[in-house]
């Protein structure tokens, strides 16, 4: 995240001090000159640096300083200028002067750090280039130290190339799947045999990431299903769900009634609404991704049995709701891959089937290590997709997964997507953790999010593109690297709804909050309402907390989110406290 808060602090230097007529009378422009030079210097360090942070201590730690020195220098900046545009009354003039004077010390202050940190990055790149690990080793063979030149071979890279890799490998791998052909006979014998005509519970269960959803989502468009039943629906519960959205989201499926006359409807007449349109038409209802038997509960009510071989097919990690719910049928459960399935899989994400010898070993060394967690093969032949065909590079990623994968829980395979977090350039990973921000098993509208991570100032100016086309371009590379998920496309093939994967999510959650970006408001209360909130995003888990009495703990805070509507009048004291608020995304205000 140093990147993130080093750009986005030259941002603001940018915006408010050094345009061609400033808005303030500044009388020491050279100390914010030095400041923002000092800023771009440690930029192109971070872009050009490979020296892997994860295992390093000294340079993980160098970074986190990097972030704190820029991060608390912007939000003394920004407080100040909060002070002077603020200003009013015959003390204006009098609180503008101390406020530049503030400022003036602020400048010195970051530039003394800066340099600092210049000096402290430089000392820290020699000593592990000139140590015995392996990562200075390849600093020193790859020119990367500064003001040096390489123009010899490295060595310990073969020149062996593969053939150009497909971007669209991800895409091949949403629309389709490896394995798993017995489960999906079974469950298509299960939903379309015509003996058994009473309404029927088909329930799959896995770990995140094995392919449940993938799976369904190919029997839900298989074309014989589409054929057999009179009317489908699909919704996707998670963790923190809404009755009344999952029943308009099933009317909406099976009826063409309208957003606004939904949202009108309590959930008792839309519950009756729902059973009203699927009485008398044979149904398939999917219900992906529950987790609780309290859900389960509450919505099956609304599906008519008519003895006219209706099916529900549901998903769930946990078994104990998958035979709650189920129809007395055994639960289908998603397998692992095995060898030559894990292997096809991580072909198919190259879009080819041949390598060089040397180049199929160390995969199949890879793909060994990832157990048959199909995310876990996607995610690790995405990263190798997207990194230079040398065997030492492939061979550096083989070494971490082997580091990464121990045993067989879904908490190895977050140790796989760290991996993968790690791997991700600068000026990818704040945009990654801000998935964090956006409810679990949420659609994001493309338009909306890069319009989101532009307001954040998470993107330097590049000539000739504004900050909403190379916003589309980090997405796309998330994309490629299969880290992100599109789930809809315009008519002309572009993204327009993207979304990500529930483990994904978690560890953007888990890192943004290590990191001390993201504080969660649940239930009306927060563990450290007591003492002010450094985090920059800041989201609510319910409508009941905007009830939240007014507070002095939000002044550093940058951006506010809720998935739910609001009332102005309970919002309005909340967000007053916000001093430093740049984005704030609410989906509804009435």
């Amino acid at each position: 995240m140093a990147y993130a808060a080093v750009t986005s602090l030259m941002g603001t230097l940018s915006q408010h001090f050094l345009q061609p007529q400033p808005r303030l009378p500044l009388q020491y422009k050279q100390q914010i000159l030095s400041l923002h030079e000092n800023l771009g210097f440690l930029q192109e360090i971070l872009e050009k640096s490979e020296i892997p942070t994860y295992n390093n201590s000294v340079m993980k730690g160098l970074e986190a300083e990097m972030r704190d020195v820029a991060f608390k220098a912007e939000e003394r900046i920004e407080m100040e200028l909060s002070t002077i545009y603020l200003a009013k009354g015959w003390t204006k003039r009098l609180r503008i002067k101390a406020c530049l004077l503030k400022l003036h010390g602020i400048f010195i202050q970051a530039v003394i750090q800066t340099d600092y940190l210049k000096k402290k990055f430089i000392k820290t790149e020699k000593k592990l280039a000139k140590g015995p690990s392996q990562a200075g080793q390849r600093m020193r063979q790859r020119g990367l130290l500064l003001g040096s030149t390489s123009s010899q071979p490295d060595p310990e890279r073969e020149n062996i190339t593969v053939s150009k890799f497909s971007k669209n490998a991800s895409i091949k791998f949403d629309s389709g799947m490896v394995g798993c052909d017995e489960e999906f006979k079974t469950i298509m014998d299960q939903l379309t045999r015509q003996y058994a005509q009473r309404l029927q519970v088909v329930s799959v269960v896995g770990m995140g990431g094995i392919g449940k959803t993938t799976l369904t989502r190919k029997v839900y468009e298989d074309p014989s299903i589409i054929s057999h039943f009179d009317k489908r629906a699909w919704v996707t519960i998670s963790q923190e769900y809404n009755v009344e959205q999952m029943l308009q989201c099933l009317i909406g499926c099976v009826n063409a009634a309208s957003n606004d006359v939904l949202h009108e409807q309590r959930n008792d007449s839309l519950a009756e609404s729902l059973r009203k349109s699927l009485k008398d038409q044979r149904y398939l209802i999917v219900i992906d991704d529950i987790w609780s038997k309290e859900a389960w509960d509450r919505v099956q009510r609304c599906f008519p049995d008519d003895n006219i071989g209706s099916r529900i097919l549901l998903t769930s990690r946990l078994r104990e709701v998958a035979e709650y719910a189920g129809s007395g049928n055994s639960t289908i459960n998603m397998p692992f891959l095995n060898a030559d399935k894990s292997w096809n899989l991580f072909c198919n994400m190259f879009g080819q089937t041949e390598f060089i010898s040397e180049f199929e070993q160390i995969g199949r060394d890879i793909v060994k290590k990832c157990n048959g967690l199909p995310l876990a093969i996607n995610v690790i032949a995405s990263l190798l997709s997207k990194t230079e065909a040398a065997v030492q590079k492939w061979n550096n990623v083989a070494e971490n997964v082997s580091r990464y994968v121990i045993g067989d829980s879904s908490d190895a395979c977050s140790r796989i997507l760290y991996l993968s977090y790690n791997q991700l350039p600068h000026h990818l990973k704040a945009c990654f953790l801000y998935f964090g921000v956006f409810p679990e098993d949420y659609e994001i509208h493309v338009k909306k999010l890069v319009r989101l991570w532009a307001g954040e100032g998470f993107f330097r100016s590049v000539d000739h593109q504004n900050m909403e086309e190379v916003a589309m371009e980090c997405l796309q590379d998330l994309v490629d690297r299969s880290l992100v998920f599109v789930s809809k496309q315009s008519y002309n093939g572009k993204m327009k709804t993207v979304r990500i994967h529930d483990l994904l999510r978690d560890l953007c959650l888990r890192e943004a909050q290590n990191e001390n970006l993201f504080d969660i408001i649940r239930d009306g209360k927060h563990l450290f309402f007591e003492k002010k909130i450094s985090s920059r995003w800041i989201r609510v888990e319910s409508e009941a907390d905007y009830r939240l009495s007014s507070s002095k703990c939000f002044h550093t805070s940058h951006s506010f989110h809720s998935p739910y509507p609001c009332d102005p009048v309970r919002l309005h004291p909340l967000i007053s406290d916000f001093k430093l608020l740049r984005v704030i995304d609410i989906v509804q205000i009435f």
